[in-house]
């Protein structure tokens, strides 16, 4: 059976900065954290940079429940959610963990634009192709379950289509372990 996810509260983790990281547009911004684009020098690629939003960096319980979503999005090995890479601190003293950098557009894009006829959408998105990512989606809902592992954020602005098939279910922040140790009561 599949092994449940750990969030290593027997271990301690101590960021280091990392300056092979050049950070260089931003992606998005959420309630946590913020994503960049950056240029990872050591292996000479491009990942996406989640950091801990400035003003919530200096709660320790923030700051753990940050480090919580990159540890159980990072254990959690499925082609459908994004791999973490690294887990780190800025020398500015920002966490943050480096991921796949993805491209496509949102499910929630995708089905605005079918809404409003976009004939772009209409001939990329075909019915079949949104059955295939949904039933992509379901294999990797399931999988996190089988880790013990509920989402709880769940909607079309948390699923990434690809151009080439690529599915991603996004956003692991508000995830809840089931039958362990979690920093809920």
């Amino acid at each position: 059976p599949p092994r449940p996810v750990d969030l290593g509260a027997n271990s301690s983790w101590e960021g280091q900065a990392h300056p092979h990281y050049e950070q260089r547009a931003l992606l998005g911004r959420g309630g946590m954290g913020e994503v960049y684009l950056c240029q990872d020098h050591h292996i000479g690629r491009e990942v996406a940079m989640k950091v801990i939003r400035t003003e919530r960096g200096s709660h320790q319980e923030l700051r753990m429940r940050f480090i919580r979503e990159a540890r159980v999005q990072g254990q959690l090995e499925h082609p459908a959610i994004v791999p973490v890479y690294d887990l780190g601190e800025k020398p500015s003293g920002e966490i943050y963990f480096a991921m796949k950098r993805i491209r496509g557009v949102s499910l929630e894009d995708v089905l605005a634009g079918l809404r409003a006829q976009q004939p772009d959408l209409i001939a990329r998105y075909s019915r079949r192709r949104l059955l295939v990512a949904f039933s992509n989606i379901c294999l990797a809902i399931d999988f996190a379950h089988q880790r013990g592992v509920l989402h709880r954020d769940l909607k079309p602005a948390n699923i990434m289509l690809g151009d080439f098939g690529e599915v991603y279910v996004l956003d692991w922040g508000l995830a809840k372990l089931l039958g362990g140790k979690d920093l809920e009561a």
